[in-house]
């Protein structure tokens, strides 16, 4: 999982809906983003520390994840004035999705290309939200999205989220 999605989730109070969705109950943060989580905390954001929490491990990346890792982020568009660290989180999150044969949980357009390029499996924030409205019967859909909304996140706008969930196929029809 990406850092945007972590923290948000933490940020907004509902990171119990990432351990209740997680696959056999855990969700590997790679430890690029850990750091980035990290710098997060240190910053004053309300985000646990991830070595807290039993449903998330902290994936260090092997060599051949490192080299993946260094390709994808070849692969990435950059600019002139992007930091050297720039997608370094998404980059691990992908070589890890592809060398563990994972589903990799990011936002990035760019990286959402690179998934795509690379035929890896990747879900986004909005296809949990959907997948936590569809399977826990507790957790209000528009109230979770709207949370998220709250910390910054960067989500698609939508005055419906159930609604346009339902539109693009996402939720099952009655």
């Amino acid at each position: 999982m990406d850092t945007s999605t972590f923290t948000h989730f933490c940020r907004a109070g509902h990171e119990e809906v990432l351990e209740r969705l997680a696959p056999q109950g855990l969700i590997l943060i790679p430890d690029t983003v850990n750091a980035e989580v990290e710098d997060g905390r240190e910053a004053g954001y309300d985000i646990p520390a991830l070595a807290t929490l039993s449903w998330v491990e902290i994936g260090v990346l092997t060599e051949d994840e490192s080299m993946t890792q260094l390709y994808i982020k070849v692969d990435m568009p950059s600019g002139k004035s992007d930091r050297p660290g720039k997608n370094l989180g998404e980059c691990a999150v992908l070589a890890c999705a592809q060398h563990r044969e994972m589903i990799a949980v990011i936002d990035d357009g760019d990286a959402r290309e690179q998934a795509r390029a690379r035929n890896l499996k990747f879900i986004t924030t909005m296809r949990i939200i959907a997948e936590a409205h569809r399977r826990l019967d507790d957790v209000d859909a528009e109230h979770l999205y709207e949370a998220l909304i709250a910390t910054g996140m960067r989500l698609p706008k939508t005055d419906s989220f159930v609604g346009w969930a339902y539109a693009i196929g996402w939720l099952p029809g009655d």
